[in-house]
This record gives C-alpha cells, sequence and structure tokens, in this order.
C-alpha cells in the first residue's frame, strides 16, 4: 500500500509544502506499470471510496495529477495507457500520452504509453465521510485544483492556463489559492 496517500496524513498540509512531501513518498512508490489490479482495486474491494486524486512524478519532479469522482483509480489509469488518437466527440481521455508526444518526450503514443507506466504512482484517496455526499464531488475538484496550483505540485504536463490562476470558480463560487491554504481544508464548501 506504498501508493496510498491517507487523507488524514495530508489534510493538513500548507500548499507550499505538498510538493517535497510527494516527491519524498514517490521515492517509495511504485512505478504505474508495477501497481497490480489488486493495488488498484485495493480501495474498492475494501468497501472504502476508491475516489480521490492521483499524482504521477519521476522523484525529481511532478509530472501529473489528477482526479477522479465518476469513475474509480482503476477505471481512470486504464484511460491513461490508452495511446489512441482521440476522435472527436468521444470521452477519449489519453491527454496525458498525447502532451508527452506533443512536448516531445516521446516520439509515440506507444512510447508515451511506456513512459507513463514508469511514472511513480501516488493515490490520494478522498473518503466520503468527509463531508456531504452533494459536496464529494465538489470538495475532490477543489483539491485537485489545489495540487495543480504553481504554489503547489506544478505538475509538467497539466495544462499551464490552470496551473498560472491564483484563483478558480467551481459552481459559481470563486477561491482563493495562497501557500498557506491546507489542502485538505473543508471550511469552504
Amino acid at each position: 500500500m506504498n501508493h496510498i496517500w491517507k487523507f488524514d496524513e495530508w489534510k493538513d498540509l500548507e500548499l507550499h509544502s505538498v510538493k517535497d512531501k510527494i516527491l519524498n513518498i514517490s521515492a517509495n512508490s511504485l512505478r504505474l506499470g508495477d501497481l497490480t489490479v489488486r493495488d488498484l482495486c485495493l480501495l474498492a474491494s475494501s468497501n472504502k471510496t476508491p475516489v480521490g486524486l492521483y499524482v504521477f512524478s519521476d522523484t525529481r519532479e511532478v509530472l501529473y495529477a489528477g482526479k477522479t469522482h465518476g469513475r474509480s483509480l482503476h477505471e481512470r489509469m486504464i484511460s491513461h495507457i490508452d495511446h489512441r488518437d482521440p476522435i472527436a466527440g468521444s470521452p477519449h481521455l489519453a491527454r496525458l500520452a498525447q502532451s508527452l508526444v506533443k512536448l516531445g518526450d516521446a516520439l509515440s503514443g506507444s512510447e508515451a504509453v511506456e513512459r507513463i507506466l514508469d511514472m511513480k504512482t501516488i493515490w490520494l484517496p478522498i473518503p466520503s465521510s468527509v463531508c456531504s455526499h452533494g459536496n464529494h464531488k465538489k470538495f475532490i475538484a477543489m483539491v485537485e485544483r489545489r495540487l495543480l496550483w504553481h504554489g503547489c505540485l506544478d505538475p509538467k504536463y497539466n495544462s499551464p492556463r490552470v496551473k498560472r490562476n491564483d484563483t478558480f470558480s467551481i459552481k459559481g463560487r470563486r477561491y482563493d489559492l495562497t501557500p498557506e491554504t491546507a489542502l485538505g481544508s473543508v471550511s469552504l464548501i
């Protein structure tokens, strides 16, 4: 279970300190390609909420951060290793592989998939007990925006447009990002 970073271990961390902690944890985390199906399904098979956030790194830098709230972690990971070109209007989610190719870090979709499989993987589950059912999805989106922020993780392959904003909006409400904001603060929901 060295790929799972429990909510109680990270919820009170201030955004400015999360990146160093993630990189330290990633030193002992498994690469995505080394996780077994059992590892990926662990939360779902133990009746715990299999939704939350995930971070890919290579121990030197954070490469990508994402969320899953409508699908479980194991469903989401499979979409990241699909190397096919997207079809307009389809729910294709292989943007990470496309980003590696577009930035010149992989020559093809297949090579990008190999690079993704070599990325260290950390899973940050968000238990449903943290907030009301109606706010669980919103809270996951809030934590994702905090992680993506340039003052927190600033992941290499996530959209620069999202990472540079010091504010974000969810359902019409604006939130500010500061270095002292607690990653798992639920007080603003």
